[in-house]
């Protein structure tokens, strides 16, 4: 009986560091993954990793950013981003020209689907979408 209790334990003891490795594990975001489809001819997509969200004294949230990529997308889109030192990651798609846009917008967190909609795109009305690691997301805001 004895026996049977030290081999228990023993086995127990083995079986805790492997089952908390996952525990140690950095859970901080290394890449986020944007995939774009439509059946329209191009999006300008407004892309930055170095910014910060602000919110007003009545509630409005607003995005400042230092730094940022414009391009014009052809679909299907596919691109990723090295988010790994900044842990966070902004976009922003607007129309090419005047007219309305429908898109499927997604976007992948190390893999993980984190944004997934379909989405008619207006210049007055761009598909926004914002990422912050541990943080509350917001994303309806205001471009300062």
């Amino acid at each position: 009986m004895t026996r049977l209790l030290v081999s228990a334990g023993l086995s127990l003891l083995l079986a805790l560091p492997m089952a908390s490795c996952d525990w140690l594990d950095d859970p901080s975001p290394e890449i986020a993954r944007v995939m774009i489809d439509s059946d329209d001819e191009s999006l300008m997509l407004i892309t930055s990793t170095q910014f910060f969200q602000t919110t007003n004294e009545v509630g409005e949230v607003g995005v400042q950013v230092f730094d940022s990529d414009t391009t014009f997308t052809s679909f299907p889109f596919d691109q990723s981003w090295d988010i790994s030192e900044e842990q966070r990651f902004l976009l922003m798609g607007f129309p090419a020209d005047s007219g309305a846009v429908t898109v499927r917008l997604r976007v992948l967190i190390d893999g993980d689907t984190d944004y997934d909609k379909t989405v008619t795109v207006l210049i007055d009305e761009p598909v926004r979408y914002i990422y912050l690691f541990n943080q509350q997301i917001i994303q309806d805001f205001v471009l300062l």
